[in-house]
């Protein structure tokens, strides 16, 4: 029922549009036509992706069989709800230690004219 919500809404703005662009303000036919469907597109996307009666039906179906699982269109509780996986925790660093390395004399390469003791 959406779906048709949705081509009606679009059809009713897009026309009118496209003859607005083409009469009074002298576009080009092609130019009308792309802008009206471009319009109508995003409107029928719009309203043909809502939720509806028949959704909401399905929804409390869905409750009613399987009462430990979360509804299937409350999409913001899910993501609001999720339970936290943990992650790899982060080593615990004793004392302090150099970041590149270049502090500890091991590290440090030998010149070829140093002389070692």
């Amino acid at each position: 029922m959406q779906r048709v919500r949705g081509l009606v809404a679009a059809v009713l703005v897009s026309v009118p549009l496209a003859l607005f662009l083409l009469v009074w303000l002298h576009a080009t036919r092609e130019f009308a036509v792309l802008i009206g469907c471009g319009l109508g597109l995003a409107i029928f996307i719009v309203v043909a992706t809502g939720t509806d009666a028949h959704d909401q039906a399905a929804d409390a179906a869905w409750r009613e069989a399987a009462l430990d699982l979360p509804p299937v269109s409350d999409r913001v509780i899910l993501e609001r709800d999720q339970a936290r996986m943990p992650g790899p925790e982060k080593p615990r660093r004793a004392g302090i230690r150099p970041r590149d390395g270049h502090d500890d004399p091991a590290s440090v390469p030998v010149s070829q004219g140093a002389e070692t003791k």
